[in-house]
């Protein structure tokens, strides 16, 4: 193939991948607003399998990061505008579903900060002034890799509604103007909100009874964005929960 065939094949691959996190992106947002599952529905249409059929579902998270699908679906736009402007036959006024999905996903952050506003009002307490503990820099799991991660655009608009965010990450050393604490004890101390953001192995086996006791509070609120921690565990212990695609959880009863 022509070299820019073969941009457009290594672009279109990232453009693609970030169309079908997206797709499940958006689900989220209506099973939550319908009070369901989305990884429910994620496994029943997972479940139809047979000759002919294929169903590519990724997964929903807080959000996509790294060097190239951030970027890839804005390369692949600018070279038909460049190359095929005058030729492109596409529905007149509408926009690019990649470009779309790409703002999907550069939504979720500003999600997964909702949701941190929605747990601590249910506690009585406001984003300004909270203390939040957020678990993983890294873009992707059990990775140093820290390349424009969802975590940062969080954590800068975090601090703008008056936070104070503390960032805990056992993989990335360091990272330029973020201090990276490996103490897990040291960031859930005295937190109001636990917001995971990365699905690193270790936070996987998070202990409620251990994380509510760093906290120092009778009611800490965490918040999943990567479905890694077992809701119903810390909602007996006292938790106020919220979870991307968690619609069947997000609004539960408060533990006595």
């Amino acid at each position: 193939m022509s070299a820019t065939a073969a941009e457009v094949t290594k672009t279109t691959e990232n453009t693609f991948r970030d169309l079908q996190i997206a797709a499940m992106n958006e689900l989220r947002c209506t099973v939550e607003a319908m009070g369901i599952n989305v990884y429910d529905v994620r496994t029943g249409v997972d479940s139809l399998k047979g000759e002919g059929i294929t169903r590519a579902m990724l997964w929903p998270g807080a959000g996509v990061g790294g060097h190239c699908l951030t970027k890839d679906t804005y390369h692949l736009e600018r070279g038909v505008q460049v190359l095929g402007k005058d030729l492109l036959d596409y529905p007149a006024g509408e926009p690019s579903l990649y470009v779309l999905a790409r703002h999907v996903n550069d939504f979720m952050p500003v999600h997964m900060l909702n949701l941190t506003r929605q747990g601590l009002k249910r506690v009585g307490k406001q984003l300004s002034g909270a203390r939040i503990a957020l678990l993983g820099w890294a873009f992707i799991a059990n990775s140093d890799d820290a390349r424009d991660p969802p975590s940062e655009p969080f954590r800068e608009q975090a601090i703008t509604a008056g936070a104070r965010v503390v960032v805990h990450d056992p993989w990335v050393r360091s990272v330029p103007g973020v201090e990276i604490e490996h103490d897990l004890s040291r960031v859930l101390s005295q937190a109001d909100a636990v917001v995971i953001f990365t699905g690193h192995s270790q936070y996987r086996s998070l202990d409620p009874l251990t994380v509510k006791k760093l906290c120092g509070t009778s009611r800490p609120v965490i918040v999943d964005g990567r479905n890694v921690i077992d809701p119903d565990a810390f909602i007996r212990n006292g938790f106020v929960y919220k979870g991307i695609g968690r619609g069947d959880k997000n609004g539960h009863p408060l533990a006595e």
